[in-house]
């Protein structure tokens, strides 16, 4: 196992007491007070961001490091939006050459994003923290969190490129989340009340199996690139286990974190590859029957991000999801069936990022489906070609249970009718003012 474990919490922390039992159990396993290390940091902080945070926690590490600390024989254990941060830094890490840790398990991580995050943007937000004493709501990780956020769409992406490398990361990624949403608390927002989710997190949205798909419109002959990660991430469900408080993942009372530590040990002690692939087999079977017993929250999210050549963002788009094979009234209503409530959500700052949260056994019962993209530019001059894709139920970018798939289409924008060459010969009006352009005659 590690020598070391490092703890990083998630948002809205205040105090140390949020890791719970956690540490004095790692003690209890022969970890002593000097080799757990508590992290604190400000996520309330209107200005900060998670790549503040990133860059704070590697000067901190730095130190660390300079006071003895081996990065290679310690773990990192981080809950929430912890886990995003700690991403980044480690891959901020990794592309600078330095040492890398040997553990990450991602305990509820929102390493994909939160439904809360908008909700949590709001005047009642401040509200309530300005009741617990606080002025400020995290504007800026708040901003990060929200399902296809800029930052969160390079993270995954980067994390994916990194292990896809020749020489990938050394560390060995686990992760964990829980089911429990019935809280009497979680009934008074739906963003607390998913199906599918810890209260806070999706359990596809803290899963670090996931696949980025890409497509560039504009191509001669556009094809759909995949990319996923070459080996499967160890990951669980943990049934009745929810995101804080009592059953809280991380800081739950003892009946939950007999259910939880267990696994967390578990992890830690993976030492080689080959053990890495057992526990990530033992840990599928388990999630499997959990998916089979819970198909109502055995869900799947899919994050489509529209930007124009070159990158820029899309302003105004329509998404349609349907099934091929009925009429076209029956075949929105059919797969709309199989889309959780209030869905999609257009990510807050970034319109061209929508995504749509699905019942698995429900979504690809209607397979095949054509996927419609309509894009309006504002401007005559400026068009867009109709794109329509047919997405069977075999193909790898179908969607998989309690994962995230991320479509990135690079959109073809037509601008020719902005612009004209009129030869001389033809004795154009130079004294025409445009809109419209003069025409040639050719």
């Amino acid at each position: 196992m590690p020598t070391n474990v490092i703890l990083v919490h998630g948002y809205s922390v205040r105090s140390l007491d949020a890791y719970g039992m956690l540490p004095q159990l790692l003690q209890n396993d022969g970890y002593s007070a000097q080799r757990v290390y508590l992290s604190a940091y400000d996520s309330l902080n209107n200005d900060i961001t998670c790549d503040d945070l990133a860059l704070a926690l590697e000067a901190r590490i730095r130190s660390l490091e300079t006071s003895g600390l081996d990065l290679t024989v310690s773990a990192v254990i981080a809950h929430s939006t912890g886990a995003i941060v700690v991403r980044r830094w480690l891959l901020n890490r990794w592309a600078a050459g330095g040492k890398l840790p040997s553990h990450f398990v991602s305990l509820a991580g929102a390493n994909h994003g939160s439904t809360l995050a908008q909700l949590g943007e709001t005047q009642l937000a401040y509200v309530f923290r300005a009741a617990d004493g606080g002025t400020s709501v995290g504007l800026e990780v708040l901003q990060d969190l929200d399902y296809g956020s800029a930052y969160l769409l390079k993270l995954n992406e980067d994390w994916l490129d990194a292990y896809l490398s020749k020489s990938p990361p050394i560390t060995m990624a686990f992760s964990l989340i829980g089911d429990n949403h019935s809280g009497l608390i979680n009934q008074i927002f739906w963003q607390t009340n998913e199906n599918g989710s810890d209260s806070t997190v999706r359990i596809s949205g803290g899963n670090l199996n996931y696949r980025f798909l890409s497509i560039d419109q504009a191509s001669a002959d556009p094809e759909l690139a995949v990319k996923a990660l070459p080996s499967p991430v160890p990951h669980l469900v943990l049934a009745g286990v929810s995101h804080t408080g009592d059953t809280g993942i991380l800081g739950g009372n003892e009946e939950t974190m007999n259910l939880v530590y267990p696994h967390i040990k578990e992890a830690l002690a993976v030492l080689q590859p080959g053990d890495y692939g057992v526990l990530s087999d033992k840990w599928q079977n388990l999630s499997n029957q959990w998916n089979a017993a819970n198909q109502k929250d055995c869900n799947a999210t899919m994050v489509f991000s529209l930007k124009h050549p070159g990158g820029r963002n899309v302003a105004d788009s329509l998404i349609l999801i349907k099934d091929s094979n009925s009429s076209n009234a029956q075949s929105i209503i059919n797969v709309a069936n199989a889309i959780e409530p209030r869905q999609p959500i257009q990510n807050a700052t970034t319109p061209s990022s929508v995504s749509f949260y699905v019942n698995y056994s429900g979504f690809i019962a209607t397979y095949p489906h054509t996927i419609e993209i309509s894009v309006n530019s504002g401007c005559a001059e400026i068009t867009y070609p109709a794109a329509t894709y047919t997405v069977q139920a075999d193909q790898t970018g179908s969607i998989r249970p309690n994962e995230f798939t991320y479509v990135k289409v690079a959109l073809d924008r037509q601008s020719v009718g902005t612009y004209e060459v009129i030869p001389a010969s033809q004795n154009p009006d130079v004294h025409q003012t445009w809109p419209p352009l003069p025409k040639s005659q050719q």
